[in-house]
């Protein structure tokens, strides 16, 4: 989860809401982002794809019903959000409260969906209804909630397993950066290993995949939380349901190590900025069967749009430009990952 704010630029659609209109179903179809008075259209690739980790609740601007339509009309096949009992309770305090809010939203994006097909506005070549029978989350606690995680919240996320829309555990972890947008310090490190360590082992009690966030500082050229994370992960275990590293931002040698330990990278829009030359050869050295694609909207959209609100529908231009470094089999693989991973149907 990344924090940097920032706001839509579909077309038409804020500009029209921020004067009190509603924009019109075209408008709300349109695959296209301006930035810096430059029109984007999003690209279409040769087959599905899934965004593995995505904030639905988190949103600014962009509704979420429009931006599940959207995604579908652009070709993303599944997608896997994130509840969070701690910072997301304002919204949603308990499982069953999500699950019924998540339904909503699919629901109003199906029926969102058919009326855009009806008019004539979704590219039926590319579209992926199918979508609408693949959104599922994961729950648990960020590492920014470490020191409230109490047997009671623990009780929470090992409720939310029961549910059937809960695909996993996430996104759970380490987070040892001081957040000065936000004024957030890192919790101790101990207490923040302890809250990974036992919800890990929620994973493993329940045959469940799980997805980590880790995250230090630029300067610490240890990589501290990595080599904690892997150190929790070597003493508790790591799920043979599959085990993700979140948001990948590090370097070659680092994600060969937790491969070596059978975990999957997730690449996000963050791998397709400039600065990231060695997240982008961290990419290019991945084994296929080990690489997945995220947006973690609406955080990080990926360039040439990037510090505009990034939605689901954003995990097409990310791939487009990662392929583009090695080939389209990557794009056949990161679908056939996800499927392993987080393949269910919604009741």
């Amino acid at each position: 989860m990344g924090k940097k704010r920032g706001h839509t630029g579909q077309v038409g659609v804020v500009h029209l809401r921020e004067t009190g209109e509603e924009p019109s179903l075209e408008q709300r179809f349109a695959l296209s982002y301006v930035k810096n008075g430059k029109v984007f259209d999003l690209p279409a690739l040769p087959g599905p794809i899934a965004d593995t980790h995505a904030h639905l609740m988190s949103f600014w601007r962009v509704d979420p019903a429009e931006a599940l339509a959207r995604a579908a009309a652009a070709g993303v096949a599944q997608l896997t959000t994130i509840w969070d009992p701690l910072s997301d309770a304002r919204h949603a305090a308990t499982a069953a409260q999500f699950h019924e809010l998540l339904v909503g939203w699919v629901s109003q994006a199906h029926k969102l969906f058919e009326e855009g097909r009806a008019a004539g506005l979704v590219d039926e070549g590319r579209a992926t209804p199918e979508l609408f029978d693949n959104i599922g989350y994961l729950a648990g606690v960020h590492p920014y909630g470490a020191p409230r995680y109490t047997d009671e919240v623990h009780a929470r996320v090992r409720e939310a397993l029961d549910d059937p829309l809960c695909l996993g555990v996430g996104e759970i972890g380490l987070d040892y950066h001081f957040d000065a947008e936000d004024d957030i310090e890192a919790a101790p490190h101990d207490i923040q290993m302890h809250a990974m360590a036992r919800q890990l082992e929620l994973a493993l009690e329940r045959d469940l995949p799980v997805e980590l966030h880790l995250r230090h500082e630029d300067t610490d050229e240890a990589r501290t939380s990595h080599a904690d994370a892997y150190r929790v992960l070597t003493e508790v275990g790591v799920p043979q349901a599959g085990c993700v590293l979140h948001c990948f931002g590090e370097d070659r040698a680092t994600a060969e190590r937790f491969c070596e330990l059978g975990c999957y990278i997730a690449f996000g829009g963050a791998a397709t900025f400039s600065r990231n030359e060695e997240v982008r050869e961290a990419f290019a050295a991945m084994p296929l069967d080990r690489i997945l694609f995220e947006t973690d909207c609406p955080y990080m959209a990926p360039e040439p749009i990037r510090g505009l609100e990034c939605e689901p529908a954003l995990i097409c231009q990310t791939a487009r430009l990662l392929a583009a470094e090695r080939s389209d089999d990557v794009l056949v693989a990161t679908w056939e990952n996800a499927q392993r991973l987080f393949s269910q149907t919604m009741p």
